[in-house]
């Protein structure tokens, strides 16, 4: 009786699922790394950086004065970690 060749005795096909399996897994983490670089990110830094940037728009159209700036904005720097 003849057996059919299947790759290396048998191991072929069994090897062919490995590398399908390792190509699938290779794809997904590319689509998730890339996903993760396009999406923007959340967290504090962003919170206490968009609060700042409130914070100056109104002193810059005069709705608080420079006393009230700096108390509020050394109330924010002085919660968040002491970035300005």
């Amino acid at each position: 009786m003849m057996h059919a060749w299947n790759g290396w005795m048998g191991w072929g096909s069994g090897m062919g699922i490995v590398w399908m399996l390792l190509l699938v897994g290779l794809t997904v983490a590319a689509a998730i790394a890339l996903a993760r670089s396009l999406l923007p990110r959340s967290g504090a830094p962003r919170d206490e950086d968009d609060a700042l940037s409130v914070l100056r728009a109104r002193f810059a159209r005069g709705e608080i004065d420079e006393d009230e700036y700096r108390a509020r904005r050394a109330t924010l720097t002085t919660n968040t970690g002491g970035r300005s």
